[in-house]
């Protein structure tokens, strides 16, 4: 099994407990600053500890997550590494005005980076459609009109014309063109069984994150379904990526006390929040208002109410972070492993909410020197 290091960049300093988007703060261009410094030298090193790859997505108008151009990031990290995995998971693409851009750049990031790149292709959720003004409604048309027609500005032979029902182009050829042939690996997050028949027929691996062993394990398994009996193919491991929250420490109650607080503010301040407000303005309400939580929660993504209820014990039980010694953390992702079915790679979130860089960069030196080879040995490979 693979071992990628996933990174949301988060602002640390919010101090209100307002939604999406987090109006009632200021962002300081120092603290900003320094966390980018911070979290670009954490995906650095990440290729020294010898991780097979770092992630990066995108996310706007958002303390959540600062990386409002996936591409940007990876370009800043592939000047600073030779062999790392640069993974874009990644871009939004129904939001994009134009798709054949995001092929260019990604076709050129291939190159710079000697073919190290995936390209993941993500839907968002719905404040990446109210900070753009795009109707939520056109989410997934968009989405697949946009993917087939980068996937054919990588790949044509010839110039040639697109009139779609979102996108209208003439003589499209670019330059570059990917050094992967035909282009980059491909990824994308997939829980609805349309998402999953898309995946499928394309032969697209899928990731997951927010649920438990369980319900990941149902949606890998309708996956593989769908593409044995309606494509004749039987997904491998490489086909399924399962990311999670992990620390590691030289002790249980070492690594509960330095990353409760911290997991804290990432899924009750964070992750609730972008939730919570980008569900407000579903239901018509310009701004989040407390007291009508009840009404938004019926509306909400699992991803938000499972945040706005953190609790640590139910977190662990239920896979959601992965906290612990060593020991601990690889003996519960060979777990997972096992009750899921099997993936071919695991996206670690090492960072997360307000967590230091000191006990970061210590349990990146710990899941490297002391779980990572445990893990290599667990699966099929890719």
């Amino acid at each position: 099994m693979e071992s990628y290091s996933f990174h949301l960049m988060p602002y640390p300093a919010i101090e209100t407990d307002e939604a999406w988007p987090f109006a009632g703060d200021t962002y300081d261009p120092d603290v900003g600053a320094a966390c980018y410094e911070t979290y670009y030298d954490q995906l650095v090193y990440c290729e020294e500890l010898g991780f097979d790859g770092v992630g990066v997505n995108e996310h706007h108008y958002s303390p959540y997550g600062m990386q409002v151009a996936p591409n940007i990031s990876a370009a800043h990290v592939a000047a600073r590494t030779e062999t790392i995995d640069v993974a874009l998971m990644g871009n939004v693409v129904p939001v994009r005005e134009n798709p054949i851009r995001l092929a260019e750049e990604i076709a050129m990031l291939d190159n710079v980076t000697g073919g190290r790149i995936t390209s993941g292709f993500v839907r968002g959720i719905p404040t990446e459609y109210f900070a753009y003004d795009v109707e939520f409604s056109e989410s997934r048309s968009r989405w697949a009109e946009a993917w087939d027609l980068i996937e054919k500005a990588w790949t044509a032979d010839e110039p040639f014309d697109f009139e779609g029902e979102h996108f209208h182009y003439e003589n499209v050829y670019i330059w570059p063109r990917p050094v992967q042939d035909p282009y980059p690996p491909r990824w994308m997050p997939a829980e609805s069984e349309e998402s999953l028949r898309f995946a499928a027929e394309r032969e697209v691996p899928i990731g997951q994150v927010f649920y438990s062993t369980d319900e990941i394990r149902e949606i890998f398994e309708k996956y593989r379904s769908i593409a044995e009996s309606e494509f004749d193919r039987t997904p491998g491991d490489g086909q399924f990526t399962i990311n999670r929250t992990i620390y590691v420490a030289d002790s249980m109650e070492q690594a509960r006390a330095d990353a409760d607080e911290h997991l804290r503010y990432y899924y009750e301040t964070l992750l609730a929040g972008i939730h919570k407000g980008g569900t407000a303005l579903m239901a018509g309400d310009d701004r989040y208002h407390p007291e009508k939580l009840d009404e938004y929660a019926a509306r909400m993504h699992p991803a938000g109410e499972l945040a706005m209820n953190y609790d640590f014990d139910e977190f662990q039980e239920m896979g959601e972070i992965i906290v612990g010694t060593p020991e601990y953390v690889a003996a519960e992702i060979e777990r997972q492993y096992e009750d899921v079915g099997g993936f071919g790679r695991l996206g670690g979130l090492f960072q997360f909410g307000t967590l230091p860089d000191e006990e970061v960069r210590r349990s990146l030196e710990l899941y490297a020197d002391e779980v990572m080879p445990a893990v290599r040995r667990i699966g099929d490979g890719m």
